[in-house]
């Protein structure tokens, strides 16, 4: 068998722009002053404007994930980060550097003429608010596929950041979706949206760089040694290389009543949009009082007859605390949802085939004309029983800090790993976050081309309800020992930080003070030390300084 080709293009590095030029002043030097930026608008665009030490920066200003300002963002040493999702750009390239999000911004010349502002570009490049990272169609090579078995974020992230880095063989996605890769976390934020608004990349965005997929499609059985895949539809496919990304399954109920029609599951767009048509002026239980739990509580709230969350702990999200559920959950009640805590349902009630109600452990009996079920999953590895590949005592499958296997030529990223956390020390661990997955995508396409990753992975989450209250948390607080707040947690507007040896491994937050998480990503990346003192002696924990810190 021929070796991966991996060859870098030829082609130029960007594609050609022959529009025309564009010159002309935008305000006032003086309006940015040093250590500062704004956004200015600029024939419609918005364009953050950057005072770097006297150095003009400029760069889209809207975030090119869900299109939130950038003016607020942190910015340090050339690179900014979204304070919504913590997304991170690079000022000079504006390229995407970290995660979530997929598409790059531009970046623009930016010039001081006589205390004047002046922008130097083209009408293509003020012509959009982001854009996809050249790379010129790709070329022919006749070598076996890498295959893909998944079609999630991480396949996609993988996809793009191969390509970027040189390799050129043909890609494969197995995938038991009914279209290539979209936006998951929509499904709870915002289920009605149609497939053609979530796409991640349109088709012909997959054609250019070889990249084919086998959609309503599963794996039954992979047999390393032949390098075989043995697909659903009884077809046997060979790969040079595979990379597993099948994420998880959803929990089902197991509990009487659990067959009845109107239980709905939240995994793929299909059973979103359902849930979204079903809702409007029915009685709404969701069980599940964790992030898909409570956003699907948030977005269903407005349309709903009543909705009612159930869950098993004293108060909703839990892995934030209690403190934190709580003003969470009184936040939700002044929106009209209804609360059932410490509580699980036993049974489900029906008529006619159809949900009527569900029955509570605590022996009350609520009233439902449709169940959510957001009660978690499990790793998606059944097809992996005979395989080889090693998994962990939970079935998530063990890769190390390369995303390798412990079989030749197989990987695996995502939400079905479980990996190794350096920055923490931390061997093995299982995240499920979309960033997380994003970044493991990115990863897996430095190192299978033998180039070194870009830096360490930091785990970066979010949750938002009503698109208006949420909150964040980065790092990795599970060995931590003692914790520290500021502001008030009930209230929703607070950074708490999680210490283990009196130094801060993690932190989460709500409200104005969260943006203390999104400059935390970039501390934690780089290696910084705070600690218990540092925190006891900030007035307003306000931590950019850090990363200015030469």
């Amino acid at each position: 068998m021929s070796n991966l080709c991996c060859y870098p293009p030829n082609e130029p590095e960007c594609a050609i722009d022959d529009s025309a030029v564009v010159e002309e002043s935008i305000g006032k030097v003086e309006e940015v002053p040093p250590g500062t930026k704004k956004i200015f608008e600029v024939r419609g665009r918005k364009i953050l404007v950057i005072n770097d030490n006297n150095k003009l920066l400029a760069i889209n200003g809207l975030c090119s994930h869900y299109n939130f300002p950038l003016e607020n963002g942190v910015y340090a040493n050339g690179r900014i980060r979204c304070p919504l999702h913590g997304a991170c750009f690079n000022v000079r390239t504006g390229d995407i550097e970290d995660y979530p999000g997929f598409d790059s911004l531009n970046s623009y010349q930016v010039s001081d003429v006589n205390g004047e502002i002046v922008i130097k570009t083209t009408e293509k490049k003020l012509g959009s608010d982001r854009r996809i990272r050249y790379v010129a169609k790709t070329k022919k090579c006749d070598d076996r596929p890498i295959i893909v078995i998944g079609g999630g974020v991480a396949a996609a992230t993988f996809i793009e950041h191969s390509r970027l880095n040189g390799l050129v063989t043909p890609i494969l996605v197995i995938s038991e979706e009914s279209i290539t890769p979209y936006d998951r976390v929509l499904l709870s934020k915002n289920p009605a949206a149609t497939s053609d608004k979530i796409k991640l990349r349109q088709e012909d965005f997959y054609t250019d760089r070889n990249v084919k997929f086998h959609l309503n499609t599963s794996v039954t059985e992979i047999k390393p040694t032949r390098r075989e895949v043995l697909l659903s539809n009884g077809e046997t496919v060979f790969y040079s290389k595979l990379i597993i990304a099948t994420g998880g399954n959803v929990r089902k109920l197991e509990i009487p009543g659990a067959d009845l029609e109107n239980i709905h599951y939240v995994r793929r767009f299909e059973e979103a949009n359902q849930i979204a048509e079903k809702h409007l002026g029915r009685n709404v239980v969701i069980t599940g009082a964790s992030f898909i739990g409570m956003e699907m509580a948030s977005s269903l709230a407005a349309n709903a007859k009543s909705v009612t969350v159930i869950s098993s702990s004293p108060e909703p999200l839990p892995v934030f605390g209690a403190d934190v559920g709580k003003g969470i959950r009184l936040k939700f009640e002044e929106k009209g949802v209804k609360f059932q805590l410490a509580t699980s349902v036993t049974q489900v009630n029906g008529e006619d085939g159809q949900v009527k109600s569900v029955t509570l452990a605590n022996g009350e009996t609520i009233e439902a004309d449709l169940l959510v079920c957001g009660i978690g999953v499990t790793p998606a590895t059944e097809f992996l029983k005979h395989s080889g590949v090693k998994l962990d005592k939970r079935g998530f499958i063990l890769v190390d800090e390369k995303f390798r296997t412990n079989i030749s030529y197989i990987f695996a990223i995502g939400d079905v790993t479980s990996f190794p956390l350096p920055l923490w020390d931390v061997e093995t661990v299982n995240i499920q976050h979309f960033q997380t997955a994003q970044l493991h995508g990115q990863y897996l396409g430095y190192s299978i081309v033998g180039k070194p990753h870009p830096g360490p992975i930091v785990p970066f989450f979010w949750t938002l309800f009503f698109f208006a209250f949420g909150l964040k948390f980065t790092g990795y607080s599970q060995d931590s020992t003692k914790q520290y707040t500021h502001g008030e947690a009930e209230t929703g507007n607070f950074v708490r930080y999680f210490l283990k040896k009196d130094r801060v491994v993690a932190v989460a937050g709500g409200g104005a003070l969260a943006i203390a998480v999104v400059e935390f990503e970039e501390i934690l990346k780089r290696g910084i030390e705070v600690t218990l003192k540092d925190l006891k002696n900030s007035n307003d924990h306000k931590w950019t300084h850090l990363l200015l810190a030469k």
